[in-house]
């Protein structure tokens, strides 16, 4: 008898344990975890454990479809920027993060169409990625591994596969992440990209050639080739020494054209200078490593509002990517989130009135364009007015293709990042 007692103590013991609410700095249960993919097939989420040196966190977001889907949009949104700030400047001891979305229903048609609806599948996070299911809902195994008891919630592993921070705050999280970086700010490390173009007035990439980055000793420490577009890319460079940017002297390049840095999105950063041997070169700023990394830092249409308020300054421009479908102008959760920034400044500022001018890229006719662009502004104009602003304080306004900020001009081949850079619409603040 008393071993039956014993034993069914035991089998007690590890039915519960799955239901325990898991604390920070316990070691995750299970290392893999089996969860749903997109094509519905049973797999496991790779989780640290521990056993190799390695940087990588994994943050987990749980949801379910019963929370408003612009909120799970927004979340995300704030997510993918945080960690796009430490995956692209990274610390050392978080240089790598990974980004782990597990939606708890059993309805995977619902979890498909959450996802398509808030375009939740194109991640703007320039790391790794990846959208579960929880077939069993609140009582799926992978909930009660983490003891996930509010949606939604974020869970971090760290390295050594325990769990580091549990929060259902962005803000917390991003002090987190702050955190790390102070503790290890002596190292850090940053993704470089960049464009090399050519030319005088009309500037074309060039093309398959080779780009140094060299330190102050002259020693190169990584070496690439530009792309059909001109595009290059340094991966988790040391950003503590001083670096510069050398291009591989040719027969094409010596004593030819002058030559360009411009980031990725063709904004022209600076010209390169042509040293006595013929080679070009550029030494970086402290500043350029952070405007050549994939996500620069910025502030948000709030923040900059708020500098200008206590300026003594009469008008604010502010440039924001208001999403649309192509060839569309119905706004999407991403450019409501936006929007619902601009309601909450005007109601502050009852005196500033708006104009909203929208802009597109030159893929298309001119006449054609030009109508797009006033149906978005429009658009724009409506939701605001909708949601109680004064249409009096409201003016729509647009351009389509006749404000490019870079060389896409009719005719020309560019990348779709830098179409994605004319694609705009610009907030005007005007105070009275």
């Amino acid at each position: 008898m008393k071993k039956i007692f014993i034993a069914i103590l035991l089998f007690s013991a590890v039915a519960d344990f799955g239901q325990k609410k898991l604390r920070v700095g316990e070691k995750i249960p299970f290392s893999k975890v089996e969860v749903y993919n997109k094509e519905g097939k049973k797999t496991n989420i790779d989780l640290p454990n521990g056993q190799t040196t390695t940087d990588r966190f994994v943050l987990v977001l749980f949801f379910t479809p019963q929370q408003p889907l612009k909120q799970i949009v927004e979340i995300n949104q704030r997510i993918e920027q945080t960690l796009n700030r430490f995956q692209n400047n990274a610390c050392k001891g978080a240089s790598e993060i990974e980004y782990v979305t597990i939606c708890a229903d059993p309805n995977s048609e619902a979890w498909q169409k959450y996802l398509t609806d808030g375009n939740l599948v194109n991640s703007k996070f320039n790391g790794k990625k990846t959208n579960y299911l929880a077939k069993d809902g609140l009582k799926d195994n992978v909930v009660k591994v983490f003891g996930a008891d509010k949606f939604p919630s974020f869970f971090v592993v760290n390295p050594k596969g325990r769990l580091w921070l549990e929060t259902d705050s962005t803000q917390v999280l991003e002090r987190a992440f702050v955190n790390i970086c102070r503790t290890n700010a002596s190292y850090s490390t940053a993704d470089i990209t960049g464009k090399i173009l050519e030319g005088e007035k009309e500037k074309k990439p060039l093309t398959n050639h080779k780009v140094f980055l060299v330190n102050q000793k002259q020693d190169t420490i990584k070496s690439t080739k530009t792309d059909n577009y001109g595009d290059f890319a340094f991966n988790k460079v040391d950003t503590a020494q001083n670096l510069s940017i050398h291009i591989e002297k040719t027969d094409k390049s010596k004593g030819g054209p002058r030559v360009f840095l411009a980031k990725i999105t063709g904004q022209i950063i600076a010209e390169f200078t042509r040293s006595k041997s013929g080679n070009f070169e550029y030494r970086l700023l402290k500043v350029d490593v952070v405007t050549l990394s994939p996500v620069e830092e910025e502030d948000d249409i709030a923040m900059k509002y708020k500098k200008f308020d206590v300026s003594g300054q009469k008008n604010l421009s502010v440039s924001e990517n208001v999403y649309y479908e192509s060839g569309k102008y119905n706004l999407t959760f991403e450019g409501e989130i936006i929007l619902d920034k601009v309601i909450s400044i005007l109601n502050a500022n009852p005196n500033v009135k708006l104009d909203v001018v929208s802009h597109t890229d030159s893929r298309g006719d001119d006449i054609s364009n030009l109508s797009l662009s006033q149906k978005r502004s429009n658009a724009v104009i409506e939701y605001l007015s909708a949601k109680g602003v004064d249409k009096s304080r409201l003016t729509a306004i647009g351009k389509g293709e006749s404000a490019i900020k870079n060389r896409c001009l009719n005719g020309v081949e560019c990348s779709d990042k830098e179409h994605e850079f004319n694609r705009r619409t610009e907030f005007n603040f005007i105070k009275n």
